[in-house]
């Protein structure tokens, strides 16, 4: 069947397409045929019940993250109209759309969408993009914002939160019971939440895992057809919450891999199944890795005040890696572009 293009729908001016109550029929068969419906980053307008109000999401924001735009391109196929209106954005598409699809985090040379949100902007096209995104929100003033990522490695799902409010909150209890609430900044699309308007980041799971997908359809039904989704209480939450997440990073021009012994003359070779440690506890005896050369030579450990000691957290036994203290692993990613280009994975202290 022929598709619909977008630019035969809507407003183009700026780097964002605008496509405005799209067609269930004119979406494709399936969610890779709809992003090819897409010309670039694009806006889709939808009018709610309640014209007078509007909510806001983000999927795609990652090119290798599709499990928003599946759940979405279900709800545009059936044809839902929302509780309020709806701005979706889908900024990643050309990242998303290289072969086989969706298997880019960003395209080759170009800075992480996702770390571009606060000012002052920079002066490539992803800062532009990230800028028009910030305007185009403002203008529409929603209540609300959700940004929908899938983790880098299969992973339960949670929340994400800068500030520990009670909207935001109710936000995440939409899709997970587990609630972040970092004091790291990033540059992240939810560090412009303020009191006016809540933003969250919802990590739905592995792209590949079957449940992420589900998570994130039955999320954004919520989402798009409750009434109201800022007034839970804590009651009907009982959200499970972890506060002050660490980042564990390669030291610059650092090297990484994956296998079950040392594989670099100088680098970190984490083992494959450090993925199986997400949102579990390890030990101090729990071996993670090892380590070719000094541990601060090879990683860092960042926290919300900038770099904390990593011999605080992790230890060295003949070049064996292991937790000097209780941690709680979440994020753990074993895709060594973006164990590089990001980090290997998120900790936070148990007591």
């Amino acid at each position: 069947m022929e598709v619909a293009r977008v630019e035969a729908a809507g407003n183009n001016r700026g780097l964002f397409h605008h496509w405005h109550d799209p067609d269930p029929h004119s979406l494709g068969a399936s969610a890779l045929e709809f992003l090819h419906c897409l010309h670039g980053p694009t806006c889709i307008h939808l009018t709610g019940n309640d014209s007078s109000r509007c909510r806001a999401m983000a999927t795609l924001m990652h090119g290798n993250e599709p499990g928003g735009l599946y759940a979405l391109f279900e709800l545009l196929r059936l044809g839902l109209r929302p509780a309020v209106n709806m701005l979706c954005f889908i900024p990643s598409v050309d990242a998303a759309k290289q072969a086989p699809g969706f298997v880019y985090r960003m395209l080759p040379h170009c800075k992480d969408l996702n770390r571009c949100f606060v000012p002052p902007y920079g002066a490539t096209e992803v800062d532009h993009l990230a800028r028009e995104m910030m305007e185009l929100i403002a203008s529409a003033r929603p209540e609300c914002v959700v940004d929908v990522h899938n983790t880098s490695g299969s992973s339960p799902s949670f929340g994400i939160s800068t500030i520990m409010e009670p909207r935001n909150a109710a936000l995440v209890s939409l899709f997970t019971h587990r609630m972040i609430v970092t004091d790291l900044r990033l540059g992240s699309l939810m560090e412009r939440t303020h009191a006016d308007m809540p933003i969250v980041t919802v990590e739905c799971g592995g792209a590949e895992d079957r449940e992420s997908a589900l998570l994130a359809g039955e999320g954004l039904t919520r989402y798009f057809t409750f009434e109201n989704v800022l007034d839970a209480s804590p009651a009907d939450m009982s959200l499970e919450y972890f506060h002050h997440p660490m980042r564990l990073e390669l030291a610059e021009g650092g090297e990484i891999a994956y296998g079950e012994h040392n594989l670099l003359q100088d680098g970190v070779t984490l083992l494959p199944s450090v993925e199986n440690h997400n949102f579990g506890h390890v030990g101090t005896d729990t071996l993670l890795g090892f380590v070719a050369g000094s541990l601060e030579d090879n990683l860092r450990v960042r926290n919300g005040n900038g770099a904390a000691a990593v011999g605080d957290y992790f230890r060295l036994a003949e070049g064996r890696l292991y937790p000097r203290r209780k941690l709680k692993l979440f994020m753990v990613t074993t895709n060594p572009e973006i164990a590089r280009k990001d980090c290997m994975f998120y900790i936070t202290e148990l007591s």
